[in-house]
Parts: C-alpha cells; structure tokens; sequence
C-alpha cells in the first residue's frame, strides 16, 4: 500500500505555534484483511464524477472503510487516469472548531503540494488575520494551480456545530476548482448550502445508510472469508435479516460467535435486544446527534412506525419535533421509509429495541405515558391496523380500561376479522385474569369468542359473568345496555337450538335502532337460521335486509355479510328451481368471501352450501361434490357452531344422489344424521337428510316398531350401528361420530339390548338381517367413495 496520504512526498506537517496535531491524525484508518471489499460502490464513486461525496450514516455502517478502500484504489491506480491520485486524510476531532478546523487540513494538504500553503498556514495561527481573506483565499489559490488530489475529511458531525467552521467550510466547497474532489465521512447530514447547489447541478454523490448496508453475499463474505467462521447460507441468512446489513452490528454478533456461541443462542440475544451486546453501538450512534434528536430517537423507540404527525403527538414541542424528524428522516440514519411517498418510518429494530428497553427500565412511568400517546393518537385514525396498533400500545401501558373501551367498541370487528379473532384472542390473555372476570365488557368479547369457538357454555358462563358486574348504561360499541349485548351474541350463533337463536334475533333486532353496525351481521345469520329452519320467506327477507343494511354503513362491518346474505338468496333460489337467480347470487357470495379476511375460514361454509346447490340445479353434481369435498376437508375437527356442517353434508348427499351415486349419498346423509342426531332444534334438516336416503333406498325411518323381539332404534343407535359394521376401535368409532367414549358405550348398550345380542359381532349380523346395513359387509362403496367419511 501506497503511503502518500500518510507520510506524503514533502516533509511531514509543521508543529504550528497555535495547533499541534498527533501525525495519527492524518492517518487513514488501515484496510484489514476481514473487510469486505465495497466493490459496487467504489466504481459508483469513480463513475460519478462528483466533486464532493457524502458519505452519511450512523456508528458502525462503514462509513471510514469505505474511504480507506477508495483512498488505496485511488493512490494505487493508473498514473494516466486523470482522477486524483494524491489523497490528504484528517480525522476530525470535537475541538477542531473555526480556524484550526484549516490548520488540520492544511497540515493534510503540505506534503501534497509542497511549501505553497506555509503562508496560509502562518496566517491560520495569527490571531489578527482574517479567516476568510489571509487563509482560505490563498488556499484555493494554491489548489487552482495544483495537481488533482483529494481532501477527505472523516467524522465531520463532530465539527458541525460550531458556525466558523461549517460556514468556512461551506464557502471553500463552494468554489474549489474542479480538478480536486473532496470526499467527507458523517453521520448527520451537513446541510451545506454548496452541497444543495452541488446535489441540484449532480456534482455530488450521496451515499447513505441504505446504500452501505450489507446484503447477504457482503455478509456471508465477511462471516465466512473475513472472520473465517464457518456458517452455511442458511445461518449468514438468519443472521443477517435480524441485523439488516448493518456492519457493526454484524461484526459484534461474530466475535460472540468466534467466542464459541451458537448462532442459536446469538439470535436470542438479539431478540432479547441485549443491552451487553448493542449497547455501546447504541451509545456511540446517539452521541453524534444533537440533544433533541436524541430525544427523538429514544423516545419514539416506543414506536414499530411512525409518521411527523404521530410524533407531534408523541413529544410535543410542535417545532422541535418536526425539525429532529425532519433531519433524521431526510439522512436516512437508521430511519427507513416504509412507503414510495417518505411519509411511514421506523427505526432500525436492533437500535429501537435497546432504546425502548432502557426507557422501560430507566423511566417506566414516562414509557407509559408515551405507550398511551400513542394508542390515542392511532385509535383516532380509526384504520384497522391503526386499532391493531392502539391495542398494542394500551396494553403495553397496562391501561385496562382503555384497552377494555376499545376491544369492545370494535368487539365484532376484531372478533370476526382475518383469522376469526387471533388477535383478540391474543390480546385477551395479556389482560390480569381477576381483570376479566369482573370487566363487564371483556367478559362479553371472551363470550363472543367463545361462540365462535362452538362453545355454548363457555359463552353462557362469559354472558353470566358479565350480568352480575352491574353494567349500567350503553357498551363501547353503541349497544343500548349490557342485556341488549348479550341478546344479540345469542343471536348470532344457534348451536344446535335454531329455535332459541331465532328468538334471540327477534328481540335483539327489535331492539336494535336502524343503522347499527351489528344489526345487519344479526340479519344475515337470522336468515341463515331461518334457512336452515325452512322457512325460506322469512330467510329472503332477513337476507335481503341485511344486504341493504351493510351497503349502507359508513365503516366496515361483520366480514360474514359480504357474502352470507347472498349465499342464503341463492339457495333459497335453487329451491325455487330458479337457477339463474341461484348462479348469480352464489357467484356474489363467492365473490364477497374470497374478497374478504374469511377466504378460508369455516364461517363462510354457507358459500359452498350456495356453490354446490346451484351446480347440481344446473346438471354438473360432480362441481358440487368437488366443492362439498373440499370444504369439509377445510374443516376439519372444527366445532360447528350454527349447524353448517350438516348442511354441506346434505349438499353432498344431493350431489351424489343427482351424479348416480346412490351409496355415497346414503353415506353423506347419514353422516349428516349422526351430527344432528342429539340436537336440541335441528330445523328441516332431518327432514331433509331423510328425505335424501328415502331417493337413494336408504332407511330414513327405522320402521321396526312391527319386527318381533326388537325395539325400534333412534337415529343415532342407527349411525353406531353402521360404524360398529366398519373397522375400529371404539375410541376410533367415538371419534369418527364427535361422541366420547363414554357416550358410544352408552349407545351400544342400548343397542345390544334393543337387538338383543350381546357382542358387536352378533350386532352387526343382527343389522344385516334386519336390512339396517343395507346388505354391506361394513366395507363396501360408503366406506370407500367418500373421501370425506366421518369427518365433520
């Protein structure tokens, strides 16, 4: 390596009268053998051309290497390329301030130029002279007729506050001639007025913070080759995506890998945002700032995102915070915009997290009060990630009752949005148990997801605790009292009792003014109940009001109605045997659901109900198994709440029937009997499974009240039996028909005694002989075709 920006060709730099410098100072910091060589951006630096590059970024980004590795290209070059050869390094310190900030560059420029700048250099330490006449003037003098070289000046920030030098330095860049470039290492923005002109007219190059990041190749290489660690893609991967390319960052999790750590164990430290392991690096990025940009930064690390407005609300001091926003955003220092327009930000995590740990832990009651800023001013934006977003922070602060206002304000939104309640699940339990229990409307949001989960006692009891907290007046949400609450989430789900839901609809839309956002989610799950009753006029009614209701609210309601109104409409229609009502209307609800957050969720199992009635209207049964199929392989296990998987089954038993397929059929409807076989009010849909087997000869009745010596048996005796004909043990039989084992022991009790046998073998042959197993041999084609088979 070339010394010349080092020691120079002339004598090294005079001991002044007013300015001694350490020689380190003029040192360039050594290119090492672990650096990765910046090869992309040194040829950008080369191409551009620029008479001044910043390079702009935070502690550890590699901001001095970078110049290192350029200043060796640059020295070692060829000799005919008529870029700057001759490079002249000063490492910047705090105290370099007015004029001996050009004593240290004019001490970097001698050996460069030769004795030329002593005069310069004599006026620098005179205390009469006058910066700008007796020192710069001559300076640019001697640089007008020097050969091209290059000044780089490293950590400028430090100097940057005091006047004289950033206005000197300003009024040099602003007139050096074009022969020399001048390349400067920060981590604030210099905000220069010659820089401005220079960015305008492109003679400046801006290398910033996104720019140095390492990618994963510039990682890898500087894991594996530098360090010689020995790490698979894989682990450089992992590694690298917590950091996100920042170098330092990167170097410290290595030497603990180097020290013998696991990549596993290093990646929990830096999940748990360890203090030992960042810290310093934190400290040292926030010494460069000012203190309200500090400020900025430490406080905002309460923040996953943020915009100027959110910080306004956050910090105060309207001026004070735009202006640190402002800078910090415009510098790109750790600060990465999150949309095309610069209006999102964040804070890179590894930063923000140590920062928002110390501020827990050193002022908790200030974080508090920052978390709760922050949920006021999110939930006001009334967005559904902004409501996501205030949670987090109300919970954060442990403010209850904020957080308890806002989930039940929004309790059927949260509740029934993406994946049917995650997150409000989620949110629950960070809730103090004792919190629950006696919060009204938290036991009314845990009532709700209750519901949803098919759990009629788990919602009751929710429903019992939250009458006896004595809520007086209207909920969160608008609902007029706490009774009305509870009277609608009854209704919103029938379980296995349509006629009590049905009941609970009725007084709750009674109650309900028109225009309520629940209202139309209450009608759209009224007409499905009526549907799945038989009483399709009222299920038209109710489904078409619905619709109507939720075009007209002004915000986003239950995400069901997008598509359970319809979805009703067309199977009302396919009854009717109007089939291009039935296509049109199942074709809008396939549209609302797969538009909405429940593509894939049970609730919108009414959809293939719509989907699979129309198709065998129209002639194509086979479509209307396909689709039957599939939803019940969707949902699998899940605990139905509103009788809609026995009315796949029958869609299924229909289709089957319509395609030919007589024993697949019989095997759906008797599938779909064995789910309502114990249901408290199941509507037409024994009927209508009946009605099913009695087309494909299958035994809709039992009809053995005439055979001598045997009882006639209820229909799910009659389902144990066919699967007492199969394979399995009972465990396997309990669980194929959603009973316990207790119960199908029950069953088969009363079975053996109404046949009077008294082994399941004796009970099988007994079906048989009786036609109860339709001559099968517990093998056959309704064991086989059905893919589905004793799923729900």
């Amino acid at each position: 390596m070339s010394t010349a920006s080092q020691t120079g060709s002339g004598p090294p730099p005079p001991v002044l009268r007013g300015a001694v410098f350490p020689q380190t100072k003029f040192h360039r910091p050594e290119v090492r053998s672990e650096h990765v060589e910046r090869g992309a951006l040194l040829d950008a630096i080369d191409r551009s051309g620029a008479r001044v590059v910043v390079v702009d970024a935070p502690a550890g980004f590699g901001k001095s290497t970078l110049l290192s590795q350029w200043a060796d290209r640059a020295v070692e070059g060829d000799p005919s390329d008529p870029g700057p050869h001759r490079v002249a390094w000063v490492s910047l310190d705090p105290d370099d301030a007015g004029v001996r900030l050009w004593s240290a560059i004019l001490a970097a420029l001698r050996p460069l130029v030769g004795d030329a700048l002593d005069q310069a250099m004599e006026a620098a330490e005179s205390p009469d002279a006058d910066l700008r006449d007796d020192v710069l003037v001559p300076v640019l003098d001697v640089l007008e007729s020097a050969g091209p070289l290059a000044l780089i000046l490293d950590d400028l920030h430090l100097v940057l506050d005091d006047r004289r030098a950033r206005d000197s330095l300003d009024w040099v860049l602003g007139r050096l001639p074009s022969t020399h470039a001048v390349l400067i290492a920060t981590r604030r923005d210099p905000a220069l007025e010659s820089l401005r002109r220079m960015r305008i007219h492109g003679e400046l190059l801006d290398v910033r913070t996104e720019d140095l990041r390492f990618g994963t190749d510039e990682a890898g290489r500087f894991l594996r080759d530098g360090l010689g660690l020995e790490l698979g893609p894989d682990d450089v991967a992992i590694l690298d995506g917590r950091i996100e390319g920042w170098p330092a960052a990167l170097y410290l999790a290595a030497l603990r890998l180097r020290m013998g750590d696991s990549v596993a164990n290093v990646m929990e430290r830096l999940h748990e945002r360890d203090e030992e392991l960042f810290g310093d690096l934190a400290d040292e990025v926030l010494r460069a700032w000012p203190p309200a940009e500090r400020r900025f930064v430490r406080e905002t690390a309460v923040l996953n995102r943020f915009t100027v407005d959110l910080c306004v609300r956050l910090l105060g001091d309207d001026e004070e915070t735009r202006g640190a926003f402002r800078t910090l955003t415009r510098t790109s220092l750790l600060l990465t915009p999150l949309d095309g327009t610069r209006t999102w930000f964040r804070s890179h995590h590894l930063m923000r997290d140590v920062l928002r740990s110390r501020l827990l832990t050193e002022d908790p009651a200030r974080a508090r009060e920052l978390h709760v800023r922050a949920g006021e001013w999110f939930e006001t934006e009334g967005g559904e990630s902004e409501l996501y977003e205030a949670m987090h922070h109300y919970l954060e602060a442990r403010e209850w009752d904020l957080a308890a206002e806002l989930l039940t304000c929004h309790s059927i939104r949260f509740v029934q949005s993406g994946a049917l309640g995650g997150r409000a699940r989620d949110w629950m339990v960070k809730f103090p148990p004792d919190v629950v229990r006696t919060d009204p409307r938290l036991c009314f949001v845990a009532a709700l997801l209750a519901a949803l989960d098919g759990d009629r006692d788990g919602r009751d009891a929710w429903l019992d605790d939250g009458g006896r907290g004595g809520w007086v007046g209207p909920m969160p949400d608008g609902t007029a009292s706490f009774d009305l609450a509870a009277e609608w989430a009854a209704a919103l789900v029938c379980f296995d009792d349509l006629g009590a839901a049905s009941a609970a609809a009725e007084r709750a839309l009674e109650a309900l003014p028109p225009g309520a956002p629940v209202r139309s989610a209450v009608e759209a799950l009224a007409a499905w109940h009526a549907h799945v009753a038989g009483r399709g006029a009222e299920a038209v009614a109710l489904a078409e009001r619905a619709r109507r209701a939720h075009v007209q609210l002004p915000a986003a309601g239950l995400p069901l109605v997008d598509y359970l109104p319809q979805a009703v409409l067309a199977l009302e229609a396919a009854g009717r045997g109007d089939l291009g009502e039935a296509e049109a209307q199942a074709a809008s609800a396939v549209l609302g659901r797969d538009d909405g957050p429940l593509r894939r969720a049970p609730h919108a199992l009414p959809v293939a109900c719509a989907q699979a009635r129309a198709a065998t209207l129209a002639g194509r049964p086979a479509d209307a198994v396909a689709v039957c199929t599939a939803a019940l392989e969707l949902v699998r296990g899940w605990r139905d709440s509103s009788l809609m998987v026995p009315a796949v089954l029958l869609e299924l038993a229909r289709a089957h029937a319509a395609d030919g397929d007589p024993d697949s059929a019989r095997s759906a409807a008797e599938r779909g009997l064995r789910r309502i076989a114990d249901a408290r009010d199941a509507g037409a849909l024994p009927r209508e499974l009946e009605r099913v087997l009695a087309q494909v000869g299958g035994t809709p009745g039992q009809g053995l009240a005439g055979v001598p010596g045997v009882e006639e048996l209820s229909a799910r005796e009659v389902g144990v039996l066919r699967a007492l004909a199969g394979s399995g043990s009972l465990r396997e039989l309990a669980d194929s028909l959603y009973i316990s084992r207790n119960t199908i022991k029950t069953h088969t009790r009363s079975l053996y005694a109404k046949l009077g046998v008294a082994s399941r073998e004796e009970a099988v042959q007994r079906g048989r002989a009786l036609g109860l197993l339709g001559g099968s041999s517990g093998n056959g084609r309704d064991h086989q075709q059905d893919p589905g088979r004793d799923r729900p």
